[in-house]
């Protein structure tokens, strides 16, 4: 007698001839491996982002390790990260590094995890005394990610991607946005859409402060020097003539410079509202 089974990796269904032993799972030798490989790389990355904060040696030198990863790439971009340089300035071998991250793409994922990642909070009916309306949701976890863009402008080239890392502290920010979205009657696709719109306001405001931190580096100037040098060349061109807002902004520019904090969260609050005022 055969009985219909279906493939836990694939869905296929296919006759099986009862017997004894082992169950079979898969419907071919090749999901067998794909589903191997899976859990295999599941495993050790979920092993070196969790380990690299607890305790004992193997935490301590994960921890050392991407603290060291994290220093290369505030000082020299994160290109500059590979798992040769962290192994020979870390003074460890070569194979360790390689056996604990297997990838440059994994050890800057571990990295983006150490430095995003979020004290548990508690949820509603554990304590709390209010359940956070989506705006004020909204708001808190932007500016907890601006906050980290802040220290560490390369991690944007990181998550702005259609494929970014998805360690536990992106998938929980994505599901508490997504859960705000919910909150005011959203369906799942239409709170994701939304989300992509939020997170690519914050994303793309990221990227100007990337942008600011490579251009002083590489020019030498300020933004304030830089404003006031383009100012007289576009006064020279006739440029302030025939557009009157470069000659109100050429006039009097902003004290100390532009101000991308304040930009920010003007922008910020503006794109809550409109993503959240109806469903």
């Amino acid at each position: 007698m055969e009985l219909e089974k279906k493939c836990v990796e694939c869905g296929r269904a296919w006759k099986a001839t009862p017997h004894t032993g082992r169950p079979r799972r898969y419907c071919s030798r090749s999901c067998q491996a794909r589903a191997y490989r899976r859990r295999r790389d599941r495993g050790r990355l979920s092993t070196s982002t969790s380990t690299a904060s607890g305790t004992g040696p193997v935490g301590e030198r994960l921890a050392s390790v991407l603290e060291l990863g994290v220093t290369i790439a505030d000082t020299e971009g994160v290109a500059a990260v590979t798992l040769r340089t962290v192994a020979h300035r870390s003074g460890l071998p070569l194979a360790s590094v390689e056996r604990d991250f297997r990838s440059r793409d994994r050890l800057v994922a571990a990295m983006a995890q150490r430095l995003l990642a979020r004290p548990a909070r508690r949820g509603p009916g554990t304590g709390d005394t209010a359940v956070e309306d989506a705006g004020t949701a909204l708001r808190r976890l932007a500016e907890e990610e601006w906050r980290v863009y802040r220290t560490h402008p390369w991690l944007v080239e990181v998550l702005a991607s259609t494929r970014p890392p998805l360690v536990p502290a992106v998938l929980d920010t994505a599901r508490d946005a997504l859960a705000a979205f919910t909150r005011i009657g959203l369906d799942s696709h239409a709170a994701l859409r939304r989300y992509l719109a939020y997170s690519a306001y914050v994303q793309g405001m990221a990227l100007l402060l990337l942008a600011e931190r490579r251009e002083s580096e590489h020019s030498g100037t300020s933004f304030r020097h830089w404003w006031r040098e383009e100012g007289h060349r576009l006064d020279r061109t006739g440029a302030t003539v025939r557009h009157a807002w470069l000659a109100e902004l050429t006039a009097s520019p902003p004290a100390g410079g532009f101000n991308l904090d304040a930009a920010f969260r003007d922008g910020l609050d503006r794109t809550v509202r409109a993503l959240t005022t109806e469903p």
